[in-house]
């Protein structure tokens, strides 16, 4: 039985390298901006000490790149990563925290201190797959949804084939809708896209765990249950997906005249456009920011910079990336008796931290959200009269 796999790339983005120093953009009058920037980066406050960070399963890793980095500067600063549920200074969670877990937090990590939330990365999302030599099938918004509702059962669906006429779906074996039993930011991401591109297919909203799935207590456990069942499925991480060697659906995304332009996931320079299309809002009373999925493919207004990115977009070449991506979050206990805690999340959001994130295979927040994390975070430069001031935000 053959079958042909077609990736579709809907658009190419090439990279470079830049020489020199890293310039950052800003609003701090009448400092220049790359020149505010620049000094923010050239300011690193190093503590000895340990830093403990809880990180979920997902994500171990991430957090000792990003300390790895750190020692590079401060060779005694350490970062120790525990389990997710563990108490710790900082804790890293795979999407925005919701009140009742910042005052948990806050309770039993940071009880004499003040709690910083921020958006840390983004991380595309992708439905993945247990059948080999059907890479980068397309998946629509209607598919998905009806996959992980029941509503589809068979790779035989006409919508399935509609999508992928030249893919010879016969004799394979009827979807099993796999998950998590915990919350989950990629499926948050995941129904938050389904809600918006597809409402009359999905009607349960965005939600933290897919309703009726197999549900597995650990990431472990549902990578290892997949790949015991031809078509198993499971809204995951791209990176968890690909380093598992299995395949990822190509989604597509709705350009301004209505047409849809299919992307693929495995794309770094489309992660770093897609991740463009999150809203951020703060926090009255905290400062804290909090970042929805960036979800659509389509870059909100004022919230990326394609030089920023170094990215290069051929002439007429739309502005459009992966269309489905979780943000993760850091909470810090700011404590007089702590202030490793602070300084660490400070580095994670410079760019040798953000290069670090980069490198284990989520994507950098886009940089005019970047800069936005500074005002929370209590990132000083020095001013134009040589005293210490505080970012603006």
């Amino acid at each position: 039985m053959s079958r042909q796999a077609n990736r579709v790339r809907g658009i190419v983005l090439t990279s470079f390298v830049s020489v020199g120093t890293f310039t950052l953009t800003a609003c701090n009058p009448p400092m220049p901006p790359d020149v505010l920037a620049a000094k923010a980066e050239s300011q690193i406050t190093c503590l000895p000490g340990e830093v403990q960070v809880a990180v979920p399963e997902s994500f171990m890793g991430s957090m000792s790149a990003v300390g790895l980095a750190l020692g590079g500067v401060c060779p005694e600063s350490t970062v120790v990563e525990v389990m997710d549920g563990e108490p710790a200074p900082v804790q890293l969670v795979d999407r925005a925290p919701n009140a009742a877990e910042v005052d948990a937090f806050a309770a039993v990590s940071c009880p004499a201190g003040e709690v910083i939330t921020v958006p840390a990365f983004s991380y595309p999302v992708t439905l993945a797959y247990n059948v080999i030599g059907l890479e980068g099938m397309v998946m629509t918004p209607e598919i998905v949804s009806g996959i992980l509702s029941g509503a589809i059962t068979s790779w035989e669906d006409p919508l399935i084939s509609e999508a992928n006429p030249d893919v010879d779906f016969t004799g394979l074996p009827d979807f099993t809708v796999m998950g998590l039993e915990g919350p989950s930011g990629a499926v948050e991401a995941m129904t938050t896209w389904l809600s918006a591109k597809a409402p009359q297919e999905w009607t349960d909203g965005p939600v933290l765990t897919v309703p009726g799935a197999q549900q597995l207590p650990t990431s472990m456990d549902l990578i290892g249950e997949m790949l015991a069942f031809e078509s198993s499925v499971a809204v995951m991480p791209v990176f968890q997906a690909l380093f598992n060697v299995m395949p990822a659906a190509s989604l597509p995304v709705t350009l301004e005249d209505g047409s849809e332009l299919v992307v693929t996931g495995d794309d770094v320079q489309l992660a770093k456009v897609g991740g463009g299309a999150m809203t951020v809002t703060a926090d009255e009373q905290t400062g804290s920011l909090f970042a929805s999925p960036a979800v659509g493919g389509v870059p909100v207004e004022g919230n990326f910079d394609v030089a920023a990115s170094k990215i290069v977009l051929a002439e007429g070449q739309p502005l459009v990336g992966w269309p489905v991506n979780g943000v993760a979050h850091l909470m810090t206990c700011d404590a007089p008796d702590d202030p490793g805690s602070l300084a660490f999340t400070q580095y994670v959001m410079r760019l040798a931290g953000q290069g670090a994130l980069e490198t284990f295979g989520v994507v950098p927040l886009p940089e005019p959200i970047r800069i936005q994390t500074f005002g929370p975070l209590k990132v000083t430069v020095p001013g134009e009269d040589g005293q210490s001031s505080e970012e603006p935000s």
